[in-house]
């Protein structure tokens, strides 16, 4: 119940503190102050009655004076602006005893009782009990405070969101340059081969560069079209180390309807080529698997470990980095990734819960 009413917008939780209060001050309070008072109901529906056409002067209050003086800082507005008010609010008063002495539907032992008070006359006394306006102001300034307080969260939430996807767009943009990077050695390695492979590599580049660079700007993608996209990628490294079962890729479950955050799965498979599959390891074979369903996302990859005193000593990458930092971003208590080391292989697991817990 509390997590549902977080996610409300500020606007929708203002309205529902506003109609609370109103409905608490108007019809509550003043039908357990007439149960205690009166023996019969047609005089407590009165009472409720009149306090409702007393709230127009109460809003007045809170919704235009509140925030002009003393929640924009200016103590002495609002202290100079009350007396005002108050005859306001004393005028307002007295229209409502008015209204009520003249409705048919209004008991006339009622009417009879608002008349002794002469409304329609002044002589310098207030007909509404100044303790009681007090209080009135008193809650009012809760419920500006609380708006304000919603605002002021509306406004961090703002921020927050938009400093995510600037966090996002940096990560996905060191992605780009890094994958393009890649695998333009890998054509430059064919064409100093001579390889026929060559314009079918250009023609699977082609394809993957219009994904990267128009589809992949979108907050998210179908889930069918990532692997499209890491399909034509592994077929590029198929190509470039000419072996049909050095890569192996398989997805199970039916991907068609599921949207997820574009170049999320890249840098894992980036990692097998990077830190294994170049040093060519006797029977080595990058394994990729992905198995989906409505709920989830599990993306499997791995590989045979290189023999550490072949491995270079190299600067930071932005592989493991890279998608731990999105996921965090992306998934928070959604998501879980694990590195492990079987049977001389590498292997990175990463669980995607597709929608949030209930």
């Amino acid at each position: 119940m509390f997590e549902r009413f977080n996610s409300w917008s500020y606007s929708s939780k203002s309205r529902l503190v506003e109609i609370l209060y109103l409905f608490i001050l108007s019809v509550i309070v003043p039908f357990s102050m007439g149960w205690q008072i009166f023996d019969k109901l047609s005089f407590i529906l009165s009472l409720v009655l009149l306090s409702i056409l007393e709230t127009p002067s109460i809003m007045l209050f809170y919704r235009w004076l509140l925030p002009r003086t003393l929640f924009s800082n200016r103590v002495g507005w609002f202290l100079a602006s009350l007396p005002a008010y108050i005859v306001i609010y004393e005028l307002n008063i007295r229209a409502a005893y008015l209204l009520e002495i003249n409705l048919p539907i209004i008991p006339a032992k009622y009417q009879s009782n608002l008349a002794s008070v002469n409304p329609w006359g002044w002589s310098g006394r207030l007909i509404q009990n100044m303790g009681y306006t007090v209080l009135i102001m008193l809650t009012a300034v809760g419920v500006v405070f609380f708006r304000e307080l919603f605002k002021r969260q509306h406004l961090l939430d703002q921020l927050q969101t938009e400093k995510l996807r600037l966090e996002l767009d940096q990560l996905k943009s060191q992605i780009q340059p890094h994958f393009f990077f890649n695998t333009l050695n890998n054509l430059y390695s064919l064409s100093l081969q001579g390889s026929p492979k060559t314009s079918v590599s250009i023609a699977n580049l082609s394809g993957i560069m219009r994904y990267v660079l128009y589809e992949a700007r979108d907050e998210k993608v179908l889930l069918a079209k990532e692997i499209a996209f890491l399909h034509s990628y592994l077929e590029l490294e198929r190509i470039r180390h000419n072996d049909e079962n050095l890569i192996l890729f398989g997805v199970q479950g039916n991907p068609a309807s599921i949207l997820i955050e574009p170049l999320l799965f890249l840098p894992l498979i980036e990692n097998c080529f990077k830190h294994s599959l170049q040093y060519k390891i006797p029977g080595n074979q990058v394994q990729v698997f992905m198995t989906v369903d409505d709920e989830e996302i599990t993306f499997q990859t791995s590989n045979l470990i290189a023999p550490r005193e072949e491995v270079p000593a190299r600067e930071g990458g932005i592989g493991l980095y890279n998608v731990r930092k999105r996921l965090e971003l992306l998934y928070p208590s959604r998501h879980q990734l694990l590195v492990s080391e079987e049977d001389s292989r590498f292997i990175v697991t990463l669980s995607v819960q597709l929608k949030p817990a209930t």
